[in-house]
């Protein structure tokens, strides 16, 4: 019997990152941007232990992504995979360290398995060394991750849009950026291109998504200052009803900026 893919978003937001992905056979992780204690809090929220866990992925090196890394290498054996040379900064980060770790290097568009899963990593557009975005599929289930970007690539567009769900960032409110306590040059950085996605952003891009019928949405890595789940949602909702597109049949979540034990399930 097919089991559906199950989605545990345990920590999202500019604070700390951290995604469980549960298929019939396989657990893993999509970044460790918590405290080793707050991954074990997090796995233990869904019945879950780190013995579970058959491998991490990481997105990229910035720290509310591999916060918890070096102590989850230090006492576990969990293979870790990360793309070109974000696999080999933190094979380095690692040995400076004293800690042997299991680090697989990934490359953009090339396939690799991990039990019943098939991971496809995809570059993203981020203010890091070779960061990326991951496409799961688990035999007719497929997932979209795609987190930490300044612009939707035609590239990952192409993988949203043969995905059934998408999880997709949605960082910041631009007039709450605007006029809000960050000096001008990170609300540039945040802004460009090599940043994070607006509500704008993200609004436009499930309005195209929804008008070739896709559906599923998560939205992810709200900013702990900037966004909120309300301001949110009234933006992408007003989107898609400027564009004559009903949203009863739209399923629009948005991932918990805290430990939630929340659950979303791909059939």
């Amino acid at each position: 019997m097919i089991k559906m893919l199950n989605i545990h978003p345990l920590y999202s937001s500019s604070s700390g990152n951290m995604f469980h992905i549960e298929s019939d056979k396989t657990d893993i992780l999509i970044d460790v941007g918590v405290s080793y204690k707050a991954i074990n809090e997090g796995l233990k929220e869904i019945n879950k232990n780190i013995s579970d866990i058959s491998a991490v992925l990481i997105t990229h090196e910035h720290v509310d992504h591999i916060k918890g890394l070096s102590l989850l290498c230090r006492k576990n054996s969990i293979p870790i995979y990360a793309c070109g040379k974000t696999a080999n900064l933190l094979s380095d980060m690692l040995k400076e360290k004293n800690i042997t770790a299991d680090i697989n290097k990934v490359f953009y568009g090339q396939p690799f398995k991990i039990n019943d899963l098939e991971i496809t990593p995809f570059e993203t557009s981020h203010d890091a060394i070779s960061p990326c975005g991951y496409n799961i599929v688990s035999n007719t289930s497929k997932l979209t991750y795609a987190t930490d970007l300044g612009l939707v690539s035609d590239e990952v567009f192409e993988y949203l849009k043969f995905s059934d769900y998408s999880v997709i960032e949605a960082n910041y409110d631009k007039t709450m950026l605007e006029f809000g306590k960050y000096p001008y040059p990170l609300k540039h950085r945040i802004k460009s291109d090599l940043g994070h996605l607006s509500n704008d952003d993200t609004a436009n891009i499930v309005t195209k998504l929804a008008s070739i019928g896709k559906s599923q949405f998560l939205f992810a890595h709200l900013s702990q200052n900037n966004n909120n789940k309300e301001v949110l949602l009234n933006t992408i909702e007003n989107k898609l009803l400027e564009n004559d597109i009903p949203t009863s049949n739209i399923s629009l979540n948005v991932a918990s900026k805290n430990l939630s034990g929340e659950v979303y399930n791909i059939c």
